[in-house]
């Protein structure tokens, strides 16, 4: 986070931002961390705590990766915990964002999840003339019109995302559009 500049913990100080580690335990680390991240309604739990201390404001959840969710758990339970999980978001006026990688589940879940979502956000990466450049594909967005259409970025240091539109696209006229 410091490469791009951001300092997590001048949030965490004016109570704007708290951070819930599911992934630490399964590695050992058990300070500030969820101490059974596979017991769902343990992390529903801390969940809930987290947003209460945040003051139920206006929250931005960021749940990074479902696919540990997935493999450890039965999918119907993984489904009701993001169910319950985006409910009580939505319910405080907040945000969810989840990840979740193309083919780590079955084509039928995936779906499930993204129609449990406001937006879709694909992230690609493609071999061009033997190098690899990102790509990102905004496919659903609740409450908006979308065009699907990759475009490429990259991440630079010090700045974040830098989006690499094309420079003439303005002067390209649309048909039946006079002037």
């Amino acid at each position: 986070m410091n490469e791009f500049g951001w300092d997590p913990r001048k949030y965490q100080l004016m109570n704007k931002l708290e951070i819930m580690d599911c992934y630490s335990a399964t590695a050992g680390v058990t300070e500030g961390v969820v101490p059974q991240p596979y017991d769902l309604t343990n992390v529903s739990i801390y969940l809930t705590t987290l947003m209460e201390k945040l003051g139920y404001r206006q929250v931005t959840i960021l749940l990074d990766s479902l696919i540990p969710i997935f493999s450890e758990t039965e999918s119907k339970h993984a489904i009701s915990f993001i169910q319950s999980i985006a409910a009580k978001v939505k319910k405080a006026g907040g945000k969810l964002i989840v990840t979740l990688s193309t083919g780590s589940v079955h084509p039928e879940l995936f779906r499930k999840v993204e129609s449990l979502v406001d937006g879709v956000v694909e992230l690609r990466m493609v071999e061009e003339n033997q190098m690899l450049h990102r790509y990102l594909l905004v496919r659903k967005m609740d409450r908006r019109q979308i065009i699907p259409r990759l475009v490429r970025f990259d991440i630079v240091g010090g700045r974040g995302i830098q989006l690499k539109l094309p420079r003439l696209g303005f002067l390209l006229r649309k048909p039946g559009v006079t002037q």
